[in-house]
């Protein structure tokens, strides 16, 4: 081993030798030994002037990567690495490197000692004497091997990723930084209007580009291949078609991966076309593009468009709910718009008024507010002796603004006053008390805009200012305009939303029993809590209950009770329940089996839904009960009353005994309306007397407190075990009291509950 080293470091001394002269090229060796020796990377020397290109030297991490001693190498030319892998495609340009006498960079499949096999990143260079004749080959080799596993990772995962791409419409792309190589699926080139066969660069990228766009997206790629950023890119962006033209809106996503050294060694994402979306966008937008680009620079601009979406917020998230102590005392409208009015106010006006049409064609003061507290009260009374005057519009104190909302009202269109005169005041003022309230308001300026919405005028909002440095012009008039527009849509949306409500509401009220039977032998009691305001249309749910004598014609004594949730909100929900209530009453006139009057209700659902192809489906707890009737009806209560539990999809009933405990009834099915074939059993138990059977719906177990935190049937149940004793109406309010409680006011959800108890 010694002599085969010796002879390793004599090479090098000889090359050395020859390049630098024996005593300088000594030194140069003890350094370089150092630096070889110390490297991470494994370092080998081959002889290209002997046969077969023989190891003539290697490092101490060529020994620890590879578990041979450089005794064991040293002599051998270094295939031995490949074992009986020798069909690799990399070794032809491995071997014809050497055969050239060039430099090469390969990664092999070699095989340690052990037997091991790991990936061998392999580079070559070739060392020529002074003569240019071919002496040796320098090798460096690291151990990728992790690489190359996360490599095959990745390329799994772009599998994957391929798949969903097709499923989703997603384009792919792919860039190697370290080599430039571009790769782009089909859709990919599509985006860029390039057709399949099309070959790509990075510069075809940027020539795809809008001008508009091509800077901004450039820097935001050059920073996701910086290993400074996290590597992540998303952005939008517009390309303009190289073969065809046409201009097109992209959403790019991407993530670049880094080399243990922090390079960028791939460049992979994903790009979709979302021109569609941003058609739509730019058609929605249009109407107030224009003025926001005319603005951008201007303060007052910023200001207005603030003033917009503030309101349109307020609007949105205000109108339909009552608002019993807002500033006007009266309607979910005039609340709203007070709010309106106060934002509009002092920012873009000194005040404000909302006048609306009512059903008489009459202009109503919906909304008034002035940035002067005092000055407000002028305001009132200003309305308030209008309104003493019998709402004549061209005779009270306010007939100047009131002249002015019908002339909008009744034009469609805005009116611009930039300079208010006496003589106006005068003219909208009934006397003299009046024009001098008039005055000490100080109007200088309006605007006036109609509220439209759907064609028609539904009021005006009036705009007035009372400082000499902010008189109207177009601008002030195009703002608005926009304000109008939002206040009228969301009237209009406000008085659409309460009749279909009040359809909904009526609809589903008609649906459900207006009260529960007697029933012999048995207590009964109900609560049934709609979720959110009685306004909101679409939180008009589905929840359902039903108790009905059911006895068929051989004598016998049957009861069913029911209860359950309709998929979906508002009038639909009202449809489905209506189909599941009356499906499930007229199964009874020809079966007696829950299962069976369950499943009759599951086929009306899917043939309602293969019919109408839109599937709607309902959960349900069906109950039938056999309580004696007759002159021995308290002797057969006294013996419990048998009774059959069927479950689709639907919470278990709770038994409360007399004893306190408590269990579920009955065993879980599919939801009616899903499938075929909802697995529907039956189970048999007894209320004695005492016991109490609790009906319910997911908005008692699924209801959430401010936390997060469920009610969930353990705590139903703990409540039941303290609530023995209690009669059927007083424990089903009881549980309604504690899940009202338990959210604090904050109900998402219909709660229904039906209690039945055998009395004792």
């Amino acid at each position: 081993m010694k002599s085969r080293e010796f002879y390793g470091k004599r090479v090098l001394e000889e090359i050395l030798s020859a390049a630098l002269g024996a005593s300088y090229a000594r030194e140069v060796r003890l350094l370089l030994d150092r630096a070889v020796r110390s490297s991470a990377d494994g370092i080998l020397i081959t002889d290209a002037k002997a046969p077969d290109n023989p190891i003539v030297f290697v490092n101490p991490a060529f020994e620890r990567m590879t578990g041979y001693a450089a005794g064991e190498v040293v002599g051998r030319n270094c295939r031995f690495l490949q074992g009986e892998d020798r069909d690799q495609p990399a070794l032809d340009e491995l071997r014809g490197a050497l055969r050239e006498g060039r430099e090469c960079q390969v990664v092999l499949r070699n095989y340690r000692k052990s037997g091991e096999p790991f990936w061998n990143e392999l580079s070559i260079s070739p060392v020529r004497d002074e003569r240019g004749d071919l002496v040796n080959f320098v090798g460096v080799q690291s151990d990728v091997t992790e690489r190359k596993r996360v490599e095959e990772e990745l390329e799994e995962s772009e599998d994957r990723l391929r798949l969903a791409a097709e499923a989703t419409g997603l384009g792919t792309f792919d860039f190697y930084p370290k080599t430039g190589e571009f790769r782009w699926d089909d859709r990919c080139k599509a985006l860029f209007g390039l057709s399949p066969g099309a070959e790509v660069s990075y510069e075809t990228f940027l020539a795809g580009l809008h001008p508009e766009d091509r800077e901004h997206v450039d820097r935001l790629v050059r920073r996701a291949l910086d290993a400074a950023s996290s590597g992540g890119y998303d952005v939008e962006y517009r390309t303009v078609g190289l073969e065809d033209g046409v201009e097109r809106w992209v959403a790019a996503r991407g993530r670049t991966l880094f080399d243990e050294k922090g390079r960028p060694e791939r460049f992979v994402g994903t790009v979709l076309d979302i021109t569609a979306r941003k058609r739509a966008e730019r058609e929605r937008d249009l109407a107030f593009r224009r003025e926001r680009e005319a603005r951008r620079e201007a303060e007052a601009a910023r200001e207005r468009l603030e003033l917009l979406a503030g309101a349109g917020a307020a609007l949105s998230a205000a109108l339909d709910r009552e608002e019993p102590d807002g500033p006007t005392g009266g309607s979910p409208d005039e609340a709203t718009f007070a709010r309106v009015a106060r934002m509009v106010v002092p920012r873009f006006a000194d005040w404000c008024l909302v006048d609306v049409l009512d059903e008489s064609g009459s202009l109503r003061r919906l909304a008034a507010a002035h940035a002067d507290p005092e000055k407000e009260s002028l305001l009132r009374e200003l309305g308030e002796r209008h309104g003493e005057r019998g709402g004549d519009e061209e005779a009270g104190e306010l007939a100047g603004s009131r002249r002015l909302a019908r002339r909008a009202v009744r034009a469609g269109e805005a009116l611009l006053v930039p300079e208010i005169t006496d003589q106006q005041l005068a003219e909208g003022a009934s006397d003299e008390e009046s024009l001098t309230l008039l005055r000490s308001l100080s109007p200088l300026s309006c605007v006036c805009a109609p509220l439209l919405a759907r064609g028609r005028s539904l009021g005006a909002i009036l705009l007035v200012s009372s400082r000499p440095e902010l008189r109207y012009g177009p601008d002030d008039l195009s703002f608005a305009r926009s304000l109008a527009h939002r206040c009228a849509l969301a009237l209009d949306n406000s008085r659409l939303y309460r009749g279909r409500t009040r359809v909904a509401r009526a609809l589903q009220e008609s649906l459900l029993p207006p009260r529960l039977p007697e029933v012999p032998g048995l207590e009964t009691g109900l609560r049934y809590l709609p979720a959110g305001d009685p306004d909101e249309a679409e939180l008009v749910g589905g929840d359902f209950y039903d108790l009905f004598d059911a006895s068929d014609h051989s004598g016998g004594s049957f009861w069913n009770a029911a209860i359950g949730d309709v998929c979906g909100k508002g009038s639909e929900a009202a449809a489905v329940l209506a189909l599941a209530r009356h499906t499930l009453r007229a199964s009874t006139t020809r079966r007696t089996q829950p299962a069976a009057i369950l499943s009759d209700l599951n086929e009306a659902l899917l043939r309602e839904g293969r019919e109408r192809g839109d599937r709607k489906f309902c959960t349900v707890a069906y109950v039938r009960l056999d309580p004696d009737r007759g002159e021995n009806a308290q002797q057969a209560a006294e013996r419990g009353i048998p009774l059959r539990v069927s479950l689709a999809g639907h919470p278990a009933p709770m038994l409360l005994s007399a004893g306190g405990e408590v269990r579920r009834v009955g065993r879980p099915g599919h939801a009616a309306g899903v499938f075929e074939d909802p697995r529907l059993v039956e189970q048999e138990a007894r209320l004695d007397p005492g016991d109490a059977l609790v009906l319910f719906t997911d908005g008692v177990t699924e209801a959430r407190a401010p936390d997060g935190a469920f009610f969930g049937e353990e705590l139903l149940a703990a409540l039941l075990r303290s609530s023995v004793g209690l009669d059927a109406p007083t424990l089903a309010e009881r549980i309604e009291r504690a899940v009202l409680d338990f959210q604090r006011g904050d109900q998402h959800d219909d709660v229904a509950i039906l209690v039945l108890r055998a009395r004792g």
